[in-house]
C-alpha cells in the first residue's frame, strides 16, 4: 500500500515539474513519470510544447498558488496526509503572462499527466 505523503510534498513536487522544465531538463523529469505517461509524454512533446508557451508568453518568472486536489476537484490541506491518485495545480508566470499547470499523480507519487493551459481554460481532462 502506498505511504501517505503530505499535501506539501506534492505542492513542491508540481512546481519542480515546471522548474524541470523550463530548465530543459527532461532526463530528470522522465523518471517522475510512470512508463505509460513517459512514453506519450516525451522529450520533444515536452520541450517543444514549452518553447511556444514561452514564445507566447516570455520566460518563467515563477510559480504561485500551487495546491493539491483530489480528482473530484476537493482540495487538499497542504498540511494533510493523502494517499491515492492526486492533482497538483500552480500558476505559471511568465514575463508576459501566465499558464495553469496540472499535474496528475497516481498513488505512488508517479506523474501520469501533465497539463499547461491557458487561465481561461474550459474542461479539462483532470
Amino acid at each position: 500500500m502506498p505511504t501517505a505523503q503530505t499535501a506539501s510534498d506534492l505542492i513542491t513536487a508540481t512546481e519542480t515539474v515546471f522548474r524541470l522544465i523550463d530548465a530543459g531538463d527532461y532526463d530528470t523529469l522522465a523518471p517522475m513519470m510512470t512508463t505509460d505517461a513517459a512514453a506519450v509524454l516525451t522529450r520533444d512533446l515536452i520541450l517543444d510544447t514549452w518553447a511556444q508557451a514561452v514564445a507566447d508568453t516570455g520566460n518563467l518568472t515563477g510559480c504561485r498558488d500551487t495546491g493539491l486536489e483530489l480528482p473530484d476537484g476537493t482540495p487538499v490541506d497542504p498540511g494533510e496526509a493523502v494517499r491515492g491518485s492526486l492533482i497538483g495545480q500552480t500558476i505559471i508566470d511568465c514575463e508576459a503572462g501566465q499558464w495553469v499547470g496540472r499535474v496528475a499523480y497516481d498513488p505512488d507519487r508517479n506523474i501520469v499527466g501533465i497539463l499547461v493551459v491557458p487561465p481561461n481554460h474550459g474542461q479539462l481532462p483532470f
